[in-house]
């Protein structure tokens, strides 16, 4: 029997600062280096209606990039079978970084940290693949390997290690140091606040200060048991609890 052909659509679905740009960029280059560019759509979106009426989606493999979706995401799971790659982190540290990377209002963050939990709950119980930040996936070459052989891709030893060396976390600081002098067609965002490239999806303020557990010594004490209550069931499935 023939075997399985890499899926036509991958969805990497991850909690802000969970390092999930990290597993996009990764499935990208990937799909890139089997398939070629003009084969593949690679984007960021949190629109299903986007993402399926994208004018140059037909033909083409696509990596999609994800946060909060939205309802409808569900169905299409069903319909689809996408592969999907979960990137997963404390909430609790995943609000302090989208807080201090990117300025967000308190109430802000932990409204976008509380949307992106009730998405990937479900999805974990349909068994696809999670990445745990704080296990430190995006340091280990393994882990591209790992994703490779997942999405049924060849297994290209020198391809992944190039990979894996594009995206290491002082590569990444020193793309998002020089993001302001990317070409114009390159650039999203406002200049001012959040300046990013819509090809990588790397920001301006991209990487933090990596630390696990930060949220005991930069949250206020008496704030941190509301806190821990209220993302309960999501520390609990993926094992913060």
């Amino acid at each position: 029997m023939a075997e399985a052909a890499p899926p036509r659509v991958v969805v990497t679905q991850g909690l802000y600062g969970s390092a999930s740009t990290w597993v996009f960029n990764v499935a990208r280059e990937l799909y890139l280096a089997a398939f070629g560019a003009d084969s593949v759509l690679a984007l960021y979106s949190d629109s299903l209606t986007k993402v399926l009426g994208h004018p140059d989606l037909r033909g083409r493999r696509v990596v999609w990039k994800m946060h909060r979706g939205e309802p409808d995401f569900t169905g299409f799971v069903e319909l689809a079978y996408p592969a999907v790659l979960l990137s997963v982190r404390d909430p609790r540290d995943a609000v302090l970084s989208l807080i201090e990377r990117f300025k967000v209002a308190p109430q802000t963050a932990l409204a976008a940290i509380d949307a992106c939990c009730s998405r990937l709950l479900p999805l974990a119980e349909r068994g696809f693949p999670v990445l745990r930040y704080e296990d430190g996936y995006f340091a280990k070459p393994e882990t591209v390997a790992a994703i490779a052989a997942h999405l049924r891709l060849p297994a290209d030893a020198a391809a992944q290690g190039r990979i894996f060396t594009a995206y290491e976390s002082d590569a990444v600081r020193a793309a998002a140091a020089s993001v302001a002098s990317l070409p114009p067609e390159r650039l999203e965002g406002d200049a001012a606040v959040d300046l990013y490239d819509r090809v990588t999806q790397i920001h301006r303020n991209h990487i933090g200060d990596q630390r696990v557990g930060k949220w005991r010594s930069r949250i206020a004490a008496e704030d941190q048991p509301r806190l821990t209550d209220h993302f309960a069931p999501f520390l609990r499935r993926f094992g913060y609890l």
